[in-house]
């Protein structure tokens, strides 16, 4: 016989909360292209290959994570706080390290652009969009905690049928 009951189990919960921040994170990832295609530099490459842009699906995707670990497991948990702590890091990663690599990029492929072409078109051009700018950051966070929520009513809705 079928336990037909609302209660969520402990393995519901554990699916939601691995699932539900990668699906914020494909979701963040197609509102960046919808962006890029709004201000008309729409490249289907840069759903999986670019950093950078508005929102940041870094974030998203870790802010997902940390809100899922709350929801589960509740929010004054050892793994809610482990997963803000790793938020933390991802988005100042994200505004700091990787926006410095980024610098590092643009003058390394203007020091290559100098070069004679033959020994400039040897050298490969790095990517200079790395980082993301506070705001891209937020964004994505923002959009993180909502999509998570969101995606919990849902799965709470299919679940309960």
């Amino acid at each position: 016989r079928r336990n037909r009951g609302k209660r969520i189990t402990h393995e519901h919960m554990a699916y939601r909360t691995l699932l539900i921040p990668l699906i914020v994170a494909v979701l963040a990832q197609v509102v960046k292209l919808g962006i890029d295609r709004v201000r008309g530099n729409l490249n289907v490459k840069n759903l999986w290959l670019s950093y950078g842009g508005m929102p940041s699906a870094h974030s998203a995707f870790a802010v997902s994570a940390a809100t899922s670990a709350g929801l589960a497991d509740g929010w004054t948990s050892p793994l809610f706080a482990v997963a803000v702590v790793v938020s933390l890091i991802i988005m100042r990663d994200a505004m700091t390290f990787r926006n410095f690599m980024g610098h590092q990029a643009r003058l390394l492929n203007r020091l290559a652009r100098l070069l004679p072409d033959e020994q400039g078109d040897e050298i490969p051009r790095l990517h200079e969009q790395i980082g993301h700018t506070p705001a891209q950051v937020l964004v994505g966070a923002v959009f993180g905690v909502l999509a998570t929520l969101l995606l919990h009513i849902l799965f709470g809705l299919a679940e309960s049928r």
